[in-house]
C-alpha cells in the first residue's frame, strides 16, 4: 500500500499545484475537537495526536477515536513515530526513555538509554527492518539498533567523516534512507548504512514527511513540497487557510488549528 500511495502522489502532484484547484481534490472526513502538540499519519490512514498534557490518541482512517494512551512518568514526549503502526514509538529525551506501543496503544516494551552512560541520545526513529535509528550526540554518530536495542551499525563520527556538526531536532527513515532536520543546514539525507548523501536546503517550522523524492513540510503558514532530486519547490493550496500545522501523507491530510483538527482524504 505504501508504494502505491507514493506513486499516486508523485503522478497526481503536478496536476494539483494550482491555487483553487488543489483544494477541490480533498474530501472532508472528520472534524475532531482536539488540541494537538504532535500529529502523525500512518500508511493505513490512521491519525495519531499527542496533546499538551502528554495524552496520545489514535483515530481511524475516517476520524473515529480508536484508542488512547497516557504515561505521566517521563514528562512530555519529544518524538512520536508511527512509521510502523504495529510499533508506535514514543521518546522522552529528558529521561532518555523509549516506549514502544502496539496497534492498540498498549505498551509492549521500553528501554532507557541511561543504561549506556557514554551515550547521549537526542533523536530516535523507527527503522524499516523492525529496529531503530538513533542520533548519539556525544560521539556525533547515527546508530542502527535492533528491536532489542542492541547496536547493529554506526555511521562513525559525522564531523570527522563529513566536516559538519549536526544540530538535529527531528528524524525519520524509510526503506532506503534516513532524514535528519539540522536547524543550521536543512534536511540531512543518509543512506540505510548511515552514510551521508546530501542536504536538502529546507527549513520546516516543525517537522516533515517524505514520499521519495519529495519532502512535505510547513513553513510560514504554507504547506510546501520540495523535490530533492531536481531541487524544485511548490506551494500546495489547501482546503482550509490560516492553519497552525498540516501533515500530508499516504493520501490523507490533517490540518491542525488551535482547538480542532480536520481530516481529509485525497480524492482518487
Amino acid at each position: 500500500m505504501k508504494k502505491i500511495s507514493c506513486i499516486f502522489l508523485m503522478i497526481a502532484g503536478p496536476l494539483l499545484w494550482g491555487k483553487g484547484s488543489f483544494a477541490q481534490d480533498f474530501r472532508l472526513l472528520a472534524t475532531i475537537a482536539q488540541e494537538a502538540r504532535i500529529t502523525r499519519l500512518d500508511h493505513l490512514g490512521n491519525l495519531y495526536v499527542l496533546d499538551g498534557q502528554g495524552e496520545l490518541y489514535k483515530y481511524g482512517a475516517e476520524g473515529q477515536l480508536l484508542w488512547t494512551y497516557s504515561n505521566k512518568l517521563y514528562g512530555m514526549a519529544g518524538a512520536l513515530d508511527v512509521s510502523d503502526p504495529l510499533r508506535v514509538l514514543l521518546y522522552y529525551p529528558a529521561y532518555q526513555q523509549v516506549l514502544v506501543l502496539n496497534s492498540n496503544l498498549a505498551e509492549i516494551s521500553r528501554y532507557s538509554f541511561n543504561e549506556k552512560p557514554d551515550w547521549q541520545v537526542t533523536l530516535v526513529a523507527s527503522a524499516n527492518t523492525n529496529g531503530y535509528w538513533i542520533y548519539e550526540q556525544l560521539n556525533r554518530e547515527l546508530r542502527k539498533l535492533s528491536t532489542n536495542f542492541v547496536e547493529d551499525l554506526r555511521s562513525g563520527n559525522l564531523y570527522q567523516r563529513n566536516g559538519f556538526d549536526m544540530h538535529g531536532v527531528f528524524m525519520l527513515s524509510d526503506e532506503q534512507q534516513v532524514y535528519v532536520y539540522d536547524t543550521l543546514a536543512g534536511v540531512r539525507i543518509f543512506d540505510k548504512y548511515g552514510n551521508y548523501l546530501k542536504t536538502a536546503a529546507v527549513f520546516p517550522d516543525r517537522d516533515f514527511t517524505v514520499v521519495q523524492p519529495e519532502i512535505y513540510y510547513v513553513k510560514d503558514g504554507r504547506l510546501l513540497c520540495y523535490n530533492y532530486f531536481n531541487f524544485t519547490e511548490k506551494v500546495l493550496a489547501l482546503p482550509r487557510e490560516g492553519f497552525k500545522d498540516a501533515v500530508l501523507s499516504f493520501n490523507r491530510l490533517a490540518i491542525i488549528n488551535e482547538k480542532d483538527i480536520t481530516l481529509w482524504a485525497l480524492k482518487q
